[in-house]
Formats: structure tokens, C-alpha cells, sequence
């Protein structure tokens, strides 16, 4: 069975690409395509291209990620033909995990490893994305800051709730989505109490700051308190949106982060934006199916991209469902964007590439549809949580 909406995007992603590659333009500026053939030699050459840079890793096995890179060579290459002869050419599932690897690894929507609080934009998987990087500079590096994993109190990066961001400085107060709250609540039963708006948290829940990659940097604060939306209801009509209170540890630092602005500006959104970032910590991918057509997909992803998970990562990408033309959305208060995000990143800001965030993410796979909440269509909601809305008072 296909996925259209993500066999839709990724045609579009690949021959963008392969476009932008032969004009000498940056990704931002290529017009959005219409039907058109990517070009099967460039593609499996950037396929091949990034292989190179990804077979440098201490940790790879030589005979496994060769085995994985023929299939996905292989693969890749009978998509691209396909869609050669035929644009608008229906992908079969084996084929659609191959091109969507095919974007996370040629630059197009990678999912960059932050070290240090910084993205390093000569890194190879940056590729079309390092002007960008290097230009938001000390912003964002401020903005990275801010963003932190919501975790149990023994936490690895394959156990944690979700990713929250500092929305208020000095009262402790970080946004995340109301189901990451959920799972928290729900892991803690005995250390958690009912209040007038939402729980008291006792012990074992907790932020950190940091957990990066390669790193045993800790800076970690505990959860006193959480506050979820008031919004519920199915699907789209729930705003997932919860406020979580932190405070310093005797042993940890005592200063929060500074915040984020959380603006109402609905460029973003409406896809005004040439481009922005999600800023969090995307967990291990999960597949519908663990092989397609012969192919374990899972394992052919974690050979290829490290198996590191869970750790705080930037994913560049764009509105391509603009606010309100999701169906269901009956409050017209998501959208839909293309950057690479898994489970772990429920909470994430979309970030204006500055510390300016105009989004909340919630939901999504990878490139295919990921939602968000616009924070112009919920400031009166958010407002109602405690969260400042720049402008708004």
C-alpha cells in the first residue's frame, strides 16, 4: 500500500534538488516544481555522494552498511527511473522509504546533530542548508538553548517523554504538547496530584537542557508543576499544548535559559516563510512494516544514519499544507510542514531561524505531513496557560 501525501512530497523534495543542484541556486530559492523527471543518475549520485560522508562514522560496520547501502542504491535508483518515465508515477512503499532516506541523507531535509549548542554548517549533511545556518548565528545558537528533553529520572535516548521550550524565564515555564504531559502522568502515577488546574509533580520528572550527542553535558532542572490545555476533544479539535514549571536542582545550574519569543506572526504558518527549523529530540523511527518487498527499512536506516536517537538535533524545512487547509481542522489552528521529525520531537518549536518561535509540533513522520500548531491561531488559549505572546502583553 502507498502513502500519496508523502510520495507527493518526496517527488517534489527529490526533483527540487536535483533542480537547485543544477542551477547553482539554494534550496529556498527553487520554485516549487511541478510534475517533472528528477533525474536518475543525479539522484543515486548524491545517494552514493553522502554514503561517503556517512561510511566515516567510528561506528559503522563495513559489510552491514555496505549490504544496506546497495539495497538502498538499488532501490533509489528504480524510483527515480520511475519517476522519470513518469512524474506523477504511484510509488510502491519500499520505494518511498528509499527516497525518504534519500532526503534525510543528501542535504535536502537532513536531521543535524547539535554539538556543543551549535549546528556545524560545513558538516557534509548540511549540504544546501549552511548559508543559512551560518547566517542565523548567535540567535539561534540562543534559541537551541532554550529547547530541552522532557525525561524520566533515569533517562537514555531511547526513554524520555518529549521536547519542551522555555517560554517564560523567570516564573521556570516551558511548552510542550498536553499528550507529552500525558505520558508523564501516566509513568509517575505515585508521584504526581490533581490540582486546581493540572498536577503537582513530586519527583522523576525532569528537563535537560542539554543531552546531546557525544556528550555527557547534564543541565537538568525537575518539574514542579504542569498545567495542560483545557481544549480537548479528537484529532484536530484538541489543542496539545501543556505548560510544564521547572526549578534548578541544588546541584545543577540555577539560572533557566533564557526564553524563546513566542510570536503571533502567521507567516510561518501561511508558508510566507522561504524556510525555518524544528529544534528537538527525535526518537527512534517506527515503520508501518519492518520489511517491505524483501527490504527491513529499519534496519536499513539505523545502519546507514548511526542509531542515534534522542539527542537534540535541528531539521530545516517549509509550510507545505499552509494554515488551515488540513482537512479536519475545523479551528484552522495547524499546519503542515516537511522538515524531518520523529516521535520524540512532540513539543518542538518551529523556529524562524532566530529565537523567534511561531509554531508548536505535534504530530508526524518524518517528511511526510508533520503538524503543527500555529501560535497565532492559539494566543488566547496559550495566554490562558501563562505563556506570553510577544506584542500581546
Amino acid at each position: 500500500m502507498t502513502r500519496p501525501l508523502a510520495s507527493e512530497r518526496l517527488r517534489r523534495l527529490v526533483t527540487e534538488r536535483s533542480h537547485a543542484d543544477q542551477t547553482g541556486v539554494t534550496l529556498e530559492s527553487v520554485p516549487r516544481a511541478e510534475a517533472a523527471p528528477p533525474g536518475a543518475a543525479e539522484v543515486t549520485g548524491r545517494v552514493e555522494q553522502a554514503a561517503r560522508h556517512l561510511a566515516d562514522r567510528p561506528d559503522v560496520d563495513d559489510r552491514d552498511f555496505r549490504r544496506a547501502l546497495d539495497l538502498w542504491l538499488r532501490t533509489t535508483d528504480r524510483a527515480a527511473r520511475r519517476l522519470d518515465d513518469n512524474p506523477d508515477a504511484p510509488l510502491p512503499p519500499d520505494e518511498v522509504y528509499a527516497l525518504e532516506a534519500v532526503v534525510r541523507a543528501d542535504g535536502t531535509r537532513p536531521s543535524l546533530l547539535v554539538r556543543n549548542g551549535v549546528v556545524d554548517p560545513v558538516q557534509p549533511l548540511a549540504a544546501g542548508w549552511a548559508g543559512q545556518l551560518t547566517a542565523a548565528g548567535d540567535e539561534l545558537t540562543r534559541a537551541v538553548a532554550a529547547i530541552g528533553r522532557v525525561e524520566p529520572t533515569h533517562p537514555s535516548g531511547s526513554d524520555f517523554f518529549g521536547t519542551c521550550w522555555v517560554v517564560d524565564h523567570r516564573n521556570g515555564l516551558v511548552l510542550t504538547n498536553r499528550h507529552v504531559l500525558v505520558a508523564m502522568v501516566e509513568r509517575l502515577p505515585h508521584a504526581v496530584a490533581r490540582s486546581s488546574t493540572g498536577f503537582r509533580v513530586f519527583d522523576g520528572a525532569f528537563v535537560d537542557f542539554a543531552a546531546e550527542s557525544g556528550s555527557a553535558d547534564v543541565r537538568r532542572y525537575r518539574v514542579v508543576e504542569a498545567t495542560p490545555s483545557q481544549v480537548d476533544g479528537t484529532n484536530f479539535a484538541r489543542l496539545d499544548a501543556a505548560v510544564l514549571r521547572i526549578e534548578p536542582l541544588p546541584d545543577g545550574p540555577q539560572d533557566v535559559p533564557d526564553a524563546l519569543t513566542v510570536s503571533a506572526n502567521p507567516d510561518g504558518p501561511l508558508g510566507h516563510l522561504a524556510s525555518y527549523c524544528i529544534v528537538g529530540y527525535p526518537a527512534q523511527p517506527l515503520y508501518e512494516s519492518g520489511t517491505i518487498e524483501g527490504v527491513d527499512w529499519a534496519w536499513v536506516t539505523r545502519t546507514l544514519f548511526g542509531n542515534v536517537y534522542g539527542v537534540k538535533r535541528l531539521a530545516p524545512g517549509m509550510t507545505h499544507r499552509p494554515l488551515g487547509s488540513l482537512p479536519g481542522d475545523k479551528r484552522r489552528w495547524v499546519f503542515g510542514h516537511d522538515a524531518t521529525t520523529l516521535g520524540g520531537n512532540s513539543g518542538s518549536p518551529a523556529l524562524a531561524w532566530t529565537d523567534s518561535a511561531f509554531g508548536l509540533h505535534f504530530a508526524g513522520r518524518s517528511i511526510d505531513t508533520n503538524c503543527a500548531h500555529a501560535v497565532s491561531a492559539i494566543t488566547t488559549e496559550l495566554r490562558a496557560l501563562g505563556v506570553p505572546i510577544d506584542g500581546l502583553g
